[in-house]
């Protein structure tokens, strides 16, 4: 799949899903102590690690939708737990697991505010993230509906429904002023 270059120029970081450690701003020293003192601020380390993740990794991504996928990229989908590679072992699974899920939680109830509009903007900004072709991925979300698997384990349906709706929404008005992918 090749880019155009305005798409490369568009984008200045690596896929959300597969997003390597060393994409991530590099350990400085005394950042332990800085992790320390967060949780120290905040009910839980939990919390306190929550916190740390939105404004070390989440912050950097270019919307809500966006982190909601990297989040759920994380879930393993057979036990529910957030797995992160440096976060698990450096924190523990459970709090890890936990900070995780408060983040994925937070995200999901701010997308559930957010206006139609805004779905269709993310939507897009999304794909021009992960520098897909837009009409491809637009036809591979429709037709495998793997968003449906983004949602935090234990969302209300309702909720989820919610979600699954404005994105599908989202899908067709973007597939609307989308050309047909070519034939294989």
């Amino acid at each position: 799949m090749s880019t155009t270059p305005e798409q490369r120029a568009s984008v200045t970081l690596p896929l959300a899903e597969f997003l390597a450690p060393e994409t991530f701003p590099a350990a400085v020293p005394g950042q332990e102590q800085e992790i320390a003192g967060r949780k120290a601020t905040h009910k839980s380390s939990a919390d306190g690690l929550a916190a740390y993740i939105h404004e070390t990794t989440l912050r950097y991504l270019p919307n809500d939708l966006t982190r909601m996928i990297y989040l759920a990229s994380l879930r393993d989908c057979n036990s529910g737990l957030y797995l992160h590679p440096e976060l698990s072992q450096q924190e523990g699974v459970r709090v890890a697991d936990r900070a995780l899920r408060v983040c994925h939680e937070q995200v999901f109830r701010s997308l559930l505010i957010t206006r139609l509009p805004d779905y269709v903007c993310q939507l897009e900004q999304y794909i021009r993230y992960t520098r897909g072709e837009t009409a491809t991925m637009l036809k591979t979300w429709k037709s495998l509906q793997a968003y449906r698997a983004t949602v935090p384990v234990g969302a209300a349906a309702t909720s989820a429904e919610l979600f699954f709706l404005n994105i599908a929404i989202a899908l067709e008005a973007l597939t609307q002023g989308t050309p047909e992918p070519p034939a294989h």
